[in-house]
Formats: structure tokens, C-alpha cells, sequence
């Protein structure tokens, strides 16, 4: 299974220095949009990386983040996931990885999208990752994020290293 640094669009979650998972660009954008709506400013800095919170701003990112999750919860926002994988296109469909096959996107009506040689088709499955492609509730793909903020002294959010 490809790691985070393989997949397109996919930002680091770091805790203290040390990485504690991936998170799709998508799904920072989808909080930066919510967080600038609500005024919540720690949230709309997750709209441009690389971002970085320690003390009063990352109780302040807790704060905004547990609001992002409410209105989104309100609102009924959802994204897609599969197995791992995880995003949540606005508008546009979003790249999520590159496969043997082609080319694997996310769109927000349609789901996941392999676009290869024999053309455009949405797929539910996909070799070597365990479960479905299915809607998920936003706040769901959100929730690591808010997790690993709870348990920082310094939370960062950075593109990965190639």
C-alpha cells in the first residue's frame, strides 16, 4: 500500500516533530473554507501550508477546529474515502494517487474516478486497499486532525519531503 508521501495531495500531520499521519489537501481546504466563513483564523491558515501552531494558537486551532467540525456536522458536508485514502473535493475534482492503472481522482458527486489509458471510469474498489469507496460524514475526515492537535505542544501541517 502506497504511504502518504506517495499519494497526490496529501499533506503531513506532524506532532512534536514526529509525523503522526497524512491528511488531504482537500480536507484542509474544506476546513479553511468553513474556518473563513466562521472567522475562525487558525483554521483558515490550514489553507496554505506549510502551518504551524504551538501554545495559544493551538488551543486557539482546537477551538476553531471543534466549530469547523459543528457547522460541517450542521451543514451535512461529506467527502469520500477508501480504504485509506481520504478527500473531500469542493468544486473541482481533486487528484488522489497515481495507480499502474492510471490516474485515481475524487469528485464530489461522482466519488473516485480512474482516469487510464481506456478512458474515464468510478471505481468502488481498488486493488491492494481494503473496503468500498463510500460517502463519509466531513467532521469524520477532519477528526485526526483535531486529534493530534489535542495532544500537541507543537502541531505542524507541511507539504512532504521528497
Amino acid at each position: 500500500m502506497p504511504s502518504a508521501h506517495d499519494r497526490l495531495g496529501a499533506a503531513l500531520i506532524l506532532v512534536d516533530g514526529v509525523e503522526a499521519g497524512a491528511i488531504h489537501r482537500s480536507v484542509l481546504e474544506r476546513v479553511s473554507e468553513i474556518g473563513a466563513r466562521l472567522c475562525c483564523c487558525c483554521a483558515l491558515k490550514l489553507g496554505g501550508l506549510p502551518a504551524s501552531y504551538a501554545s495559544a494558537a493551538l488551543r486557539q486551532l482546537g477551538r476553531d477546529l471543534e466549530e469547523v467540525m459543528a457547522f460541517a456536522q450542521a451543514a451535512r458536508r461529506t467527502g469520500w474515502v477508501l480504504g485509506d485514502l481520504a478527500a473531500a473535493p469542493g468544486d473541482g475534482p481533486v487528484p488522489v494517487m497515481d495507480t499502474p492503472d492510471g490516474r485515481l481522482w475524487a469528485r464530489s458527486a461522482h466519488g473516485f474516478e480512474l482516469h487510464g489509458p481506456g478512458g474515464v471510469r468510478q471505481i468502488t474498489e481498488l486493488p491492494g486497499t481494503p473496503g468500498t469507496a463510500a460517502r463519509a460524514p466531513l467532521p469524520q475526515l477532519i477528526a485526526p486532525l483535531a486529534a493530534a492537535a489535542a495532544r500537541a505542544e507543537l502541531l505542524e501541517v507541511a507539504e512532504p519531503e521528497d
